[in-house]
Parts: structure tokens; sequence; C-alpha cells
């Protein structure tokens, strides 16, 4: 079991110095470092990503050189071995990107067409576990929603076409169900019409948000919740005159509560909006955008990719399963193979029953990163056998196979969280690892005129975080 460094995201959708979590926790395990409180910290990374490759604390190696090296299943094949997943915190306070996340054998089409724009060969399904209220679209609404706010906000249907939009709620009136290939290409050919406005008619765009705006300002709801109307305001101050704006209207609003959490693969259509959380994602950095970006906008590819699935919110949900044999571990497996999630409970409490101490972890057979958010204690592991001392902001790499148990923690409880995968990594090794800036990197501020100059060494900050050129990266400025 090995302590990892890890990096850091400074984007401009993140939350502001101690109001982000990322910040807080970050700064809980390296003493070193301090918080800016005008800095956006948006995403800390787990994982061996090349935009971000953890590197073990003992010896400064990259993760994935020492993975090579110590899986024995695996040693001395690749000189590198990357997991399957990236594990984030992520501390939102502005709108993303309206984005969807290809396939595998799309994002290998897009990354031979298009490298600069699709850098990985790879897809990147998402899993969402709320730390606080979390809140993003996902998904198209049900046809039926769809087109109740369609006759409710006749601006909606002024972007989308009204002819397309008459034949989208002919079909559904006929019968075709949500399934039917017929309504799936009416609703793509509705949201092609509404992508390829904001390029050919800016100025309509605009006004048609100006009569959204003024109409919703006269409490006309259609099928939306007070807290979606809330979201379309702040979606307008991020983005004005953008045709995202309109995406609440088609998207579904999911609100996580603490503990709750979505899963959305390849295809579908999302935006987180704000909150905290502790994302997984496959080991990739492919997005295709659609909207609320200054970003590449790929309308072609967009509208390709997406699989028009129509359905409720809880679709997306992951169940939480507690593990026999282990009170203290709850499991979140999507329908994926790319990454479960554990959420690790230990408390001194006698009436819990995950206060049974020592308390032991299941055992995997392959790698996995933990992360510890809250609390402290003593966790041995069976390579080593000796306790080592652990606190909130310290994350550790557990081989296969190893053995971990918490001896003992203080105070009233002890929270963490691990991902892992049996799935094979990636390969990176062709890969353009995005390079470091001698002197300073400036960004355009999408929330003002101004500009950030963010100084930085040779290689490094102060506090040991490689930065990379966000205008490559996927979520810089989603």
């Amino acid at each position: 079991m090995e302590r990892l460094e890890c990096h850091v995201k400074e984007y401009a959708w993140g939350k502001n110095g101690s109001d982000s979590e990322v910040a807080r926790l970050f700064a809980s395990g390296h003493k070193e470092f301090s918080i800016g409180q005008t800095t956006p910290y948006a995403e800390l990374w787990m994982g061996t990503h090349p935009d971000g490759p953890a590197r073990v604390r003992s010896t400064s190696e990259k993760l994935s050189r020492h993975i090579a090296k110590t899986d024995s299943s695996k040693k001395l094949q690749k000189e590198e071995i990357h997991l399957p997943f990236i594990m984030k915190i992520m501390s939102i306070k502005h709108t993303l990107s309206l984005q969807v996340h290809p396939t595998k054998e799309q994002a290998a089409r897009l990354h031979q067409k298009d490298p600069k724009n699709y850098p990985d060969s790879h897809h990147k399904p998402e899993l969402a576990y709320a730390l606080t209220r979390f809140e993003l679209l996902c998904g198209f609404r049900p046809a039926e929603e769809i087109l109740k706010n369609m006759k409710a906000f006749p601006e909606l249907k002024a972007v989308m076409g009204e002819a397309a939009c008459d034949q989208f709620e002919k079909l559904y009136k006929a019968g075709y169900s949500q399934d039917s290939i017929q309504l799936k290409n009416a609703l793509s050919r509705i949201f092609s019409n509404m992508l390829y406005i904001q390029v050919d008619e800016p100025d309509f765009v605009t006004e048609q948000l100006k009569l959204l705006y003024n109409r919703l300002a006269k409490k006309v709801r259609g099928c939306l919740i007070e807290d979606t109307v809330r979201v379309m305001e702040k979606m307008y101050n991020d983005f004005p005159n953008d045709v995202g704006c309109f995406s609440p209207l088609y998207l579904n609003h999911m609100i996580l509560e603490p503990g709750e959490c979505c899963f959305y693969a390849a295809e579908e259509l999302h935006a987180y909006l704000s909150g905290e959380c502790v994302e997984c994602v496959g080991c990739s950095n492919n997005t295709i955008r659609a909207a609320c970006t200054p970003k590449f906008i790929d309308r072609e590819a967009l509208i390709e990719v997406l699989n028009y699935r129509m359905t409720k919110p809880e679709f997306y949900m992951v169940n939480a399963d507690k593990m026999d044999g282990f009170p203290h571990v709850v499991e979140y497996a999507p329908d994926c193979k790319d990454f479960t999630l554990h959420q690790i409970e230990i408390t001194t409490d006698p009436n819990s029953l995950s206060s049974q101490l020592p308390a032991k972890l299941p055992s995997l057979e392959c790698g996995s990163i933990m992360v510890i958010v809250e609390g402290e204690g003593y966790i041995e592991d069976s390579i080593t056998n000796t306790p080592k001392y652990v606190t909130r902001g310290d994350i550790f790499y557990i081989r296969p196979s190893c053995t971990v148990r918490f001896n003992s923690i203080t105070g009233n409880r002890l929270l963490a969280y691990r991902t892992f995968s049996y799935e094979e990594g990636p390969d990176h090794s062709n890969r353009k690892t995005i390079p470091i800036f001698p002197q300073t990197v400036t960004i355009e501020d999408r929330f003002s005129s101004k500009k950030n100059i963010i100084p930085i060494g040779k290689d490094k900050v102060s506090f040991g975080m490689d930065i990379f050129d966000v205008e490559s990266e996927m979520d810089g400025f989603c």
C-alpha cells in the first residue's frame, strides 16, 4: 500500500478558495499547501492518466510505472500500466458544458480523425456520488415532458424548428414509443436544428431566450419545478445568449442528496451544474461539446454519437448495496466494468454494525485507489504488516490481493472512498502529454473581461502539482 501524490485542477468553473472541498481536502493532506482564496479549485485527480498522473510519494515515481514494476501478473510487460479509471473529487460553482462522451469504437474513430480535440482512443463512462447536494442535467426527458414544455414555451419550438417539432408530436400521438427509431430520429432532427441555429441565427437565439426568460418571470412553468427554474437563471447568468440555456426544458434535471449516486455511459447528453461529488470516470479525456462553452464544439460528431434515449431520471440512479461480511462497506456498482465505488465508514458508535475494530476491507484481485475524506486512525496492510497513521486528505494505492484493515480510529467516524476495476487500463504509450509551459499560462476568464495569470515554475508549482495546458484538457472551461 503506497501513499500517493495527486493532482489538483484549477478550472474556472470550480469553487474558489476554502469554499472548495477539493482545496480543503488537498490542504489536509499537504500541510505546506496554502489555499488561494480567489483560486478556483475544481478537481482532485486520482489515477494514472497522462494529463494528471499520480506519483508514489516515497519515490516520486509515476503510479503507472510503479504498477508495471510491482504487479506480478504484468511485470516487465510494459514500462507503464494504466488503471482503467480516474477517481476525482469535484467542487462545482459554475455550469459545465453540455456534453457527451463517445463509446470505445467512436472514440477510436474520433481520435484517428482529430487527435488534437480527441486525444484519447478510449471511452469515458461516468459515475457521480454526491458529497453535498449535487445537481446535473442528464439524458433527454420523457417525450411527454418535452412536448409539454414545447407547448408551454413556444420559444423552444422556435429554436427547434416548428415543422420538426410538429412531426415529433405527431409520431408520439400516433403511438410510437420512446424506444422506437422513428421517435428517436425525430428527436435527433429537432436537436440538430437547435444546435445549428446558434451558428446560423445567433441573434434569433438571443431574442428567443429573452422571450423565454420573460415567460419564466411570469410564472409559466410547463413541467418545470422551481429548482429547475433557478438552474435556468444560473445558466443564463453564466452563458447569456447560448442555446444551451434551453436544455433544462428537454433534459432531466437531477438533484442528488449526499450519499446518492448516478451513472451514465457513453452517448448520454449531460452537464454538471453545482455541488461536490466523488466522480469515477474511464481513463480518458475525450469530450464532445454541444453548448455552454467557449471551447471546441463538434456538432456533427455530437449529433451522430447521441443515443437519444428518452427516460425518467431514475434510470440513471445507482443502488447502494451493503456487502456481506463487511458492514462498514457500501458498494456502488454501475452497469460498467471500468469502475466500482466503495464507501467505507467506520464508527465508534456501539449501536452501529460498522463499529467493530479491526475493520477489514475486501481483498481485491486488482489494484485500487482509496482516499480518506474524514477522520483519522491507523491502517495496516498484509504486505508490510506495519501500522500507518492515516488522516483526512491521505490517498493510497492498494495492490492486487493486498488485505487492508483499520486497526483503530480517533474520534467518532472515519470515512473513505475506494475505486477499483478488474478491467485492463488503456494504452497511453503513444499519447502525447500536454506540454508544460515555462513561465506563465494566460487564461481568458469566461465570466469577465479580465485575464487570470497563473505563475508557474519550470516544472511544478510550489506544492508539487504539475501544470498542464488547461485549454487542451477536457474539463478546463468545459
